[in-house]
């Protein structure tokens, strides 16, 4: 347990080249929180950062689905909960075909000596193909790979103000297939 009360999940087992494996899911129901979307198509990442502001996407309770084809990047991914000096970075390393949470410089990291700290996970490519699932909150973002193959879960400590999103490429050009993004409402109704 990482101080973290995770999103609901639903459990399965795949077939995968190495046997069957253990996948989770975020449960179907969570969609019902989910506002008016933004769809972006096929884009190529050139090396650096893209700003997605521009396109409406920014928040700091947000979910979103974008898949990756690799090609000459060693590694892509999002910038999540941006601001001033402060960013969190889910991304995807493609020499050790692993996804990770980087909180190096996620806002408030200097209460413990470890915390600010990358947490990765194996993830092997499907058809030179990545996807991140991600959601964010207000304090923990959680990121489901391939589709629950992996799975990290991690808290944040961002001024609530940081709240820019970026998708990146390092040491090469990247294909964004496709993402999909959606402000998330509370669970908490008014009434309650």
């Amino acid at each position: 347990w990482r101080s973290a009360m995770s999103l609901p999940r639903s459990i399965a087992l795949r077939r995968t080249p190495d046997g069957l494996r253990l996948v989770q899911h975020p449960v179907k129901e969570l969609e019902s929180l989910r506002g008016a979307g933004v769809v972006l198509d096929r884009r190529l990442l050139s090396p650096g950062t893209t700003p997605l502001d521009q396109f409406g996407i920014s928040g700091n309770q947000v979910e979103i689905i974008a898949e990756f084809e690799v090609m000459a990047a060693t590694s892509f991914g999002l910038k999540i909960s941006k601001g001033g000096q402060e960013e969190t970075i889910v991304g995807y390393d493609t020499e050790t075909q692993s996804m990770f949470v980087d909180r190096s410089k996620s806002g408030e990291i200097d209460f413990h000596p470890r915390f600010g700290g990358k947490h990765s996970g194996p993830l092997p490519m499907e058809d030179r193909r990545v996807r991140l699932h991600v959601f964010v909150d207000t304090s923990s973002v959680e990121v489901f790979g391939n589709d629950g193959y992996t799975v990290i879960t991690d808290r944040i400590f961002p001024d609530p103000a940081s709240q820019s999103i970026e998708l990146y490429s390092k040491g090469g050009s990247t294909l964004l297939r496709s993402l999909e993004f959606w402000p998330l409402g509370s669970v908490w109704h008014d009434d309650q």
